[in-house]
Parts: structure tokens; C-alpha cells; sequence
């Protein structure tokens, strides 16, 4: 049984270092948005505005009403990444949003705080929701920071989600959860 155990943790290993090489990383392109793309510059009020405006339209996620919410939020080019995907055209992102929204349910999401610096409003949420996959509904939760940049039109030109999907959703998923947490497990040391 451990000689199964290291080939599978020896497979699964070589595989994620190979698939590694050949999906290019996502910092390349953050830094070179986040240096090209300027929204306005914001005070304490817009910030907090923006934040308030987010949480609004992600809490009718899997309702029929979010994808028009979600979508008055965002302007027609931006850059978007999300942490699992990436979008440089708000239609690629409604194609994304209407795909989550028929895979969630009971949505919650909460504004924590929200700050800002120079042009950047950086807004820290907490999100809870059940999430439908392989024909059962799991309970998620995840807290994240969206750095988030408007245009003059007070629309989303740039959004990079910063939050942990292997507690907030891989350990959750059916099967993979289960390989994930045997590969990497939580040292909870309480």
C-alpha cells in the first residue's frame, strides 16, 4: 500500500510540474495590466462604494437576476482574473458568470472592509455558497481581497481576485478533494 501510495503521489507530482511548464503564468500578465490599465483615482468613499456595489450584485449569484447585476458592473474591455480563470472581454466574463450561475446556490456574500491606494480599491469579502458538481451540492465558504479599478463611467476595468481555492474549493470537490487533502494535508496544530 505505501509503494501505491508514492507511485500515485510520484504521478500526480510529475504531472503537476509538467502541466506547470506549459500553462503560462498569470503574473506576467497582472503586472503588465496593472501598469497599463489606470482607473480613477479613489478616496475613502468610492472605495467603500465600489466594495458595497460588488457584494450587492454577487449576492444575487444563482438567482436569474445576477448576470444583468454583474454585469452593469463591468466595463467592455478589462482584465479580469479571478484566481481560475482569466478575461480580457466583458462578454468572455458574462459566458463565465452565466456558467457559474447555474452551479450555485444560496449565495452570501459579506464586505469585510475596503481601502484604497492611488487608483486601487481593495476590497476584502467573505463568501458562502452551495455549489453543485458531479450531481451533488456542496457548502463552500472562502474569504478573498479583489483589488478592483473603475473607469470614469464608475464601471470595472481591472479585478484580480486574491483568494485560496484549495481551501475554498478543491478539498470540497468529490474526488479531487479527497487526492488534494491526501497530497496536502492542513496541519491544524490546535
Amino acid at each position: 500500500m505505501k509503494k501505491l501510495k508514492k507511485l500515485m503521489a510520484t504521478t500526480i507530482a510529475v504531472l503537476s510540474l509538467t502541466a506547470c511548464k506549459t500553462v503560462p503564468s498569470y503574473t506576467n500578465d497582472y503586472a503588465n495590466a496593472d501598469q497599463n490599465i489606470k482607473g480613477i483615482t479613489l478616496n475613502n468613499e468610492q472605495a467603500y462604494s465600489i466594495g458595497s456595489r460588488f457584494v450587492a450584485a454577487f449576492n444575487t449569484l444563482g438567482t436569474p437576476v445576477f448576470v444583468d447585476r454583474a454585469s452593469s458592473l463591468y466595463a467592455d474591455q478589462l482584465f479580469i482574473n479571478d484566481t481560475l480563470s482569466q478575461f480580457a472581454h466583458k462578454k468572455d466574463l458574462i459566458k463565465h458568470f452565466e456558467g457559474m450561475n447555474s452551479r450555485v446556490s444560496n449565495v452570501s456574500v459579506k464586505l469585510i472592509s475596503a481601502t484604497h491606494h492611488e487608483d486601487s480599491a481593495y476590497i476584502h469579502w467573505k463568501m458562502a455558497y452551495d455549489f453543485k458538481i458531479f450531481g451533488t451540492k456542496k457548502a463552500m465558504k472562502s474569504y478573498g481581497i479583489s483589488e478592483i479599478k473603475i473607469n470614469q463611467a464608475n464601471q470595472i476595468i481591472f479585478q484580480q481576485d486574491f483568494w485560496d481555492p484549495a481551501n475554498g474549493l478543491y478539498r470540497s470537490m468529490p474526488v479531487v478533494g479527497g487526492i488534494y487533502g491526501w497530497i496536502l494535508p492542513f496541519k491544524n496544530t490546535r
